[in-house]
């Protein structure tokens, strides 16, 4: 499966995203590692861990921008 047919299979209100780049606690790069990012979220959690799945999805920067440009343009 697509991520993006399984995201359409969701409606609206039971998707959200959170931008890596708004809740960073530390990043970190090692060359035999690789890079380390720790986070903080608003996501409620019960004894099972999280209670909704997070995903980690990358999208090229100059993409998702013009993405977001566009649907700002036809809002208005």
């Amino acid at each position: 499966m697509k991520l993006s047919e399984l995201i359409a299979k969701c409606s609206d209100d039971e998707v959200q995203f959170q931008n890596l780049d708004q809740c960073i606690h530390t990043i970190s790069f090692d060359h035999k590692k690789g890079t380390k990012i720790t986070f903080g979220t608003d996501m409620v959690i019960d004894a099972k861990g999280p209670v909704k799945l997070g995903l980690v999805i990358w999208i090229d920067r100059e993409e998702a921008a013009r993405i977001i440009a566009e649907s700002k343009k036809g809002d208005a």
